[in-house]
């Protein structure tokens, strides 16, 4: 008994946002994360064919989700929503890319979809020291509750992109 309550002790207190209201919720998961079918990518248009991303080139690091571009050429995922958005909501992104070098000079594409809509995107020039991309979005509508949290890069040359975190606040 001494053991669960140590247990539950330690566990992390639950966010309020100090009115009753909805608290801010990570809606980042990255063990949710699965790649993208291309009749389901709401940005084919960027697809190359084939698209060569074998699962060694992904996945969870460091509690968020990484992808290694000299081995995946284009990278599309999605995951379930794990709470519902509505418009106003603040939904905060970080992404982080390492030091970005390619033979030739190039632009990275990185998007953050809600859905099929694009909530966030960036271009970055290629060669490019490393560097950390930060945005705070308000929604300006309300996804359906079955919309799905999506994850979007492409690029050229050997790099390494890992989206660190992105949590919603309630308007």
């Amino acid at each position: 008994m001494l053991v669960a309550l140590g247990l539950v002790a330690c566990a992390p207190a639950p966010a309020h946002d100090g009115t009753g209201g909805r608290a801010s919720v990570a809606l980042l998961d990255p063990a949710a994360l699965a790649p993208v079918a291309a009749v389901d990518d709401p940005l084919a248009s960027h697809r190359p064919d084939p698209v060569d991303c074998p699962a060694a080139a992904w996945g969870e690091e460091g509690g968020g989700f990484e992808v290694q571009t000299g081995v995946c050429d284009y990278a599309a995922f999605d995951q379930p929503l794990v709470a519902p958005l509505a418009k106003g909501d603040i939904v905060e992104i970080s992404v982080w890319y390492d030091t970005l070098d390619a033979a030739e000079p190039a632009t990275a594409h990185v998007a953050v979809l809600l859905g099929d809509r694009v909530l966030w995107e960036e271009t970055v020039d290629i060669p490019a020291p490393s560097a950390a991309l930060d945005a705070a979005v308000r929604l300006d509508f309300t996804p359906s509750p079955d919309s799905r949290l999506g994850l979007h890069l492409h690029n050229h040359g050997y790099n390494s992109w890992r989206f660190v975190e992105i949590v919603a606040t309630p308007r």
